[in-house]
């Protein structure tokens, strides 16, 4: 009978975690054509062109997705304009400038109100990564932009002017956008801004990040919204790290602002998978729908104050959204907090359970709850090591990663119970629990403190754990109500954390190639919510032994097994890369692979003298990091045929600050990118590219100092100062998408069980080679 009763709490528990993350499962596809004034016919038709091939910026291909915009802009009755401009900046990583032309698409609807010059922004960016297609990242949210332009331009004018920007240049450190914020003067009218951006080609579409002071701008998208979801613990730590896409720039001059997201369907993002035809519908429906819908009520929104108080808000299950204002958090929290005290000190008053058991549980919980982050980020750890294409979750790696999320929930579940074992002994299964309502009213408040946002997914569960610990702690009840306590006061932690630690799991994936330290960051969220689901579980279980802890591990195990098999029969494509590298110095080359494992298309270009070796398969993050790859000798290409970026020296002086050398870049023609690596053992004072100093770049002297062109088809200026006399070298290497020109002319293609995707780079040939500019007097 305990065995039975223990199986449906399970299951119940189960089917709470389910209604959890279900909001986040793609939408159905729509049976009719319309949805809610986005037709289906016209967004198929305009993703068949915006994501028909690849298109990074400063290609063909973009400038082909850019006149089919201004084409159909004008079709409407607007007058588009394209926005030209020379960006060069100083991005993320350190001691980097980048620079492009990027070309943005503008268009205008004015408004007739007598506020019209208040102006709402809807923005998307249209360039792609040169692996994907981009019909999700983000051709889905230039198609729902393109509709709402429609839908706005078609009806009565609207109240307020509304401005469509189709960017540039995005997955290249959002070039484009900080080039409207810089120039663009019509930026000043703007009161709101809507991004579109996607990581993923099915699932949900949520505001994954707002502008501060987010209240005004959230409750416009839940009332314009039939079926919010959204998540603002989630929301919150991306808003306070400034991690997201075009948002961050325009909410420098924009006062309110929303960044919705497609969050689904991972292994296609940047993937050369990310195609039209695999777009997921649904989501493609929900996308439409929500940016015209929300485009329409903005338009005739009242802009006068779009700065309130942020608000909390959070969908609870499918169609049921809660929101109240974050100023509510603490209160909340400290209402948590009290109820903690006087429930326990009822409690200890009633004989049922002993102060210092309590404390001494509170205690071990926190060195359990330690441990179940360990465990779970070493059993994460080691999945990767079992089953490498976890790693590269977001190129297409894993295509089910279920299994092994939830063998990191089992590992964090032995973590913790492996703790508590020693301490059941010591103290009753209720005073365990009296120590897991300290412990959670203390990250409550620290969360209503830092992170007042996310405070909601310690308190509600808080305040249930309260409500189910004074039900067992008034007097003993039978097995079947002590069970259906524990069940019911354990399901809103269950409920509330499952979606955030889904969502979390794709926050790491997305950082964890840059940021390794992204791993640890769901299981956070998982022991959360452990360390109050398994000491409630105690109350109606005989007490921990061993047994529970190695049976969690025993599960981590074989689901770990599972997620490895389920990958390895997997038919998703697995993405590689192939790269044609010529030395212009040494007039060698080599073909490069990536990943290390040659397959039918890599492997075809040389029988034999493969060797493993580092590449720097994404040049475009940190400079020097490189990645386990597979190289073999590669025939020479005469000079004449292969194009060699060049330096020539416009000038070399001394003045007062050192030496002072002035030199000019140029890439061959039909380069996507150029990276120069400026070098110096005396350290690099300061540097100006297209004629703009970026002192960001050379804080400290660094000795080297990458600069990345993008589209560099006309020379590019460069001025370094380095101490006098010191010696400086250029370490060039251009990129020309494509296997052009390179030996590969009677490559065999991809087979339908491949695709490219490898750090965000396709196919290329590249072509590296070194200037050295040796100081005066140097021999």
């Amino acid at each position: 009978m305990r065995l039975a009763g223990a199986l449906v709490a399970a299951a119940a528990l189960a089917v709470t975690a389910f209604a959890g993350v279900s909001p986040l499962l793609s939408p159905a596809a729509p049976a009719e054509d319309a949805v809610a004034g986005f037709s289906m016919d016209r967004a198929r038709a305009d993703l068949a062109v915006v994501a028909a091939v690849p298109h990074p910026m400063g290609t063909a291909e973009q400038a082909d997705v850019e006149a089919y915009l201004v084409q159909e802009l004008t079709a409407i009755g607007l007058d588009p304009m394209v926005d030209e401009q020379l960006v060069t900046m100083a991005p993320d990583p350190p001691n980097s400038v980048w620079t492009g032309t990027v070309r943005n698409v503008v268009a205008r609807i004015e408004g007739t109100g007598p506020d019209a010059d208040q102006a709402v922004l809807l923005a998307a960016h249209y360039d792609s990564v040169p692996a994907a297609a981009g019909a999700g990242d983000n051709g889905a949210g230039v198609v729902s932009v393109l509709a709402a332009m429609r839908a706005l331009a078609s009806s009565p004018p609207p109240r307020h002017d509304v401005i469509a920007a189709f960017v540039d240049g995005e997955e290249h450190e959002m070039l484009g956008s900080l080039a409207l914020v810089e120039s663009a003067t019509w930026m000043g009218d703007v009161q709101v801004a809507v991004n579109t951006e996607g990581v993923g080609n099915a699932g949900r579409v949520t505001p994954a990040l707002t502008s501060p002071d987010n209240g005004w701008a959230l409750r416009q998208y839940l009332d314009a919204v039939p079926s919010p979801v959204v998540y603002s613990a989630f929301d919150a730590p991306l808003n306070a790290t400034g991690q997201g896409a075009d948002l961050g720039r325009y909410q420098d001059v924009v006062p309110a602002g929303l960044e919705l997201v497609v969050v689904g369907g991972l292994p296609a993002y940047h993937a050369g998978t990310d195609t039209a035809g695999g777009m997921h519908e649904g989501t493609l429906a929900e996308y439409g729908a929500t940016v015209v819908g929300l485009a329409r009520q903005l338009a005739e929104a009242d802009l006068g104050s779009v700065e309130e108080p942020n608000l909390v808000a959070f969908t609870v299950v499918r169609g049921v959204t809660a929101a109240y204002p974050s100023t509510w958090s603490l209160p909340l929290a400290v209402l948590g907090a009290v109820g903690t005290v006087v429930v326990i000190g009822l409690a200890v008053r009633r004989g049922r359970v002993s102060l210092p058991r309590v404390l001494l549980s509170w205690l071990v919980l926190g060195v359990a709850g330690l441990a179940g982050i360990l465990a779970a980020t070493g059993l994460w750890l080691a999945a990767q090591a079992v089953d490498p294409r976890l790693s590269d979750a977001i190129n297409g790696g894993v295509y089910e990663r279920t299994p092994y999320l939830l063998a990191a929930v089992a590992a964090g579940a032995a973590g913790v119970l492996l703790v508590l074992w020693p301490l059941t002994p010591r103290a009753t299964a209720l005073e365990v629990v009296a120590g897991a309502l300290v412990g959670w009213s203390l990250v409550a408040l620290l969360l209503a403190a830092v992170l007042p946002d996310a405070a909601y997914a310690a308190t509600w569960p808080l305040l249930a754990a309260i409500a189910g610990f004074a039900v067992l702690a008034a007097r003993e009840r039978s097995p079947r109500v002590t069970l259906a306590t524990v069940t019911l006061a354990a399901a809103p932690a269950v409920l509330l954390i499952s979606p955030l630690v889904a969502l979390y799991f794709l926050l790491a994936a997305r950082f964890e190639l840059m940021l390794p330290v992204a791993t640890p960051l769901p299981m956070l969220w998982v022991v959360l919510a452990l360390t109050v689901v398994l000491p409630l579980a105690l109350v109606a279980g005989r007490g921990v032994g061993w047994r529970p802890a190695a049976a969690a591990g025993v599960v981590a195990v074989v689901l770990v097994a599972a997620g490895a098999a389920l990958s390895a029969v997997s038919t998703g494509p697995r993405p590689d890369l192939l790269v044609y590298h010529a030395d212009a110095d040494t007039g060698t080359a080599r073909w490069v692979a990536l990943p290390v494992e040659l397959d039918t298309y890599t492997g075809q270009v040389a029988s034999s003298e493969w060797t493993e070796t580092r590449f720097e398969a994404s040049p475009f993050h940190q400079a020097g990091e490189t990645e386990p790859a597979s190289a073999a000798p590669a025939p020479e290409i005469p000079a004449g045929r292969l194009g060699t970026p060049r330096v020539s020296v416009t000038s070399d002086a001394a003045t007062a600050q050192g030496r002072e050398l002035a030199v000019q870049v140029t890439a061959p023609p039909g380069s996507y990118a150029l990276t120069i690596d400026a070098r110096s053992g005396a350290g690099i004072q300061s540097v100006a590219v297209n004629g703009k100093d970026v002192p960001a770049a050379t804080t400290g002297a660094p000795s080297s100092v990458r600069v990345v062109a993008f589209g560099p088809q006309a020379g590019i200026p460069m001025t370094l100062t380095v101490p006098a006399g010191a010696d400086v070298e250029l370490a060039l290497a251009c990129y020309t998408l494509g296997l052009d020109g390179s030996p590969a002319v009677d490559l065999r293609p991809r087979p339908a069980s491949l695709t490219t995707g490898v750090h965000e780079l396709s196919d290329a040939v590249l072509v590296t080679t070194v200037a050295r500019l040796p100081g005066p007097g140097t021999p």
